[in-house]
């Protein structure tokens, strides 16, 4: 029996994810014909290993773009400052527009429709 240096990290099966936070996204909430307010949303993306972790950081710029048009689109048809933000919707539509064989998972760390 060989006993193992203690602090010695073992290898698993299943690695815990790699993961990519976007700046924060911030766009108007535009009701009828005037800003209505703010909506505000931080998107984290999961990547299975860092190989897809490099690959997705490569393409921050284009992902970010996508997550912006989402987070447009999201705020004119379902926010307001009024009523509290679907964050389960919000995350579905995120991870249609976002899906990739290197996104391994979309997540809401911070989300708000504010006046």
């Amino acid at each position: 029996m060989t006993a193992e240096p203690v602090g010695a990290r073992t290898q698993t099966a299943h690695e815990p994810p790699q993961v990519l936070t976007m700046k924060p996204i911030v766009v108007p909430i535009v009701a009828s014909d005037r800003l209505d307010g703010a909506f505000r949303v931080t998107v984290v993306l999961a990547a299975a290993d860092e190989g897809a972790l490099a690959r997705l950081t490569q393409r921050l710029p284009e992902l970010r773009a996508t997550s912006l048009g989402e987070a447009i689109e999201f705020s004119r048809l379902h926010a307001s400052p009024q009523m509290p933000v679907n964050a389960v919707q919000l995350r579905h539509e995120l991870a249609t527009a976002l899906h990739d064989s290197d996104v391994a998972s979309v997540l809401i760390t911070e989300v708000s429709a504010t006046a």
